[in-house]
């Protein structure tokens, strides 16, 4: 089961049908953006961990603050998910990029950008909980090579469950280039740089 299912499997018919309300779109509507808006994410965080510090950066950010136990209390989560994480991991995971995959997303799946933003800030801790939850099952062999490996894996399981053209939303975050050629689309580093203890 890839990423998107697993989320989709957790929130159920209910919890679709709330962020559906909290974005104000429909439920068909909002799966379909879903099914987008993970595989968006997913490509921009393996880009990201092309790059050492962006792999190391983000591992530390599992180890301290995603570790699965969103998915203990979605509805918690999805009714206040504005004072969430969600925008803080947006705003350095996909950087100048924001808006073009918010832009993209939003004309591929008949939203706005502002719902697609508001989607997407509810998407994107939910991917890092799931990427904690694999860290800690996996606690004896999980370093920046699984982490690259897993989620190099993750975009591309992902990009083949959608019924969505990415192509052009995944070249704008480098989701799917070939091997960290340095080519990282002005993200690299983002992560490390979010998530640095202060």
């Amino acid at each position: 089961m890839d990423v998107t299912h697993m989320i989709l499997s957790q929130l159920g018919d209910g919890g679709l049908e709330k962020i559906a309300g909290q974005i104000g779109a429909n439920s068909d509507q909002t799966k379909k953006a879903l099914e987008g808006a993970v595989p968006a994410l997913l490509g921009a965080m393996s880009n990201n961990s092309k790059d050492s510090k962006g792999a190391s950066g983000l591992l530390g950010a599992l180890d301290r603050d995603h570790d699965g136990s969103i998915f203990d209390d979605l509805g918690g989560f999805l009714g206040n998910f504005e004072q969430g994480p969600g925008n803080g991991i947006l705003s350095h995971v996909l950087g100048e990029k924001r808006g073009q995959v918010e832009s993209g997303l939003g004309q591929k799946t008949g939203l706005s950008s502002g719902q697609v933003g508001n989607l997407l800030k509810i998407v994107a801790p939910l991917v890092m909980g799931y990427l904690g939850k694999q860290k800690r099952e996996n606690q004896n062999g999980f370093d920046l090579g699984s982490l690259t490996g897993l989620l190099g894996g993750l975009t591309k399981s992902a990009d083949k469950g959608t019924s969505l053209d990415l192509g052009d939303i995944l070249d704008v975050v480098g989701g799917l280039s070939s091997g960290g050629s340095g080519k990282t689309g002005g993200l690299g580093g983002l992560l490390g740089k979010l998530f640095a203890r202060k």
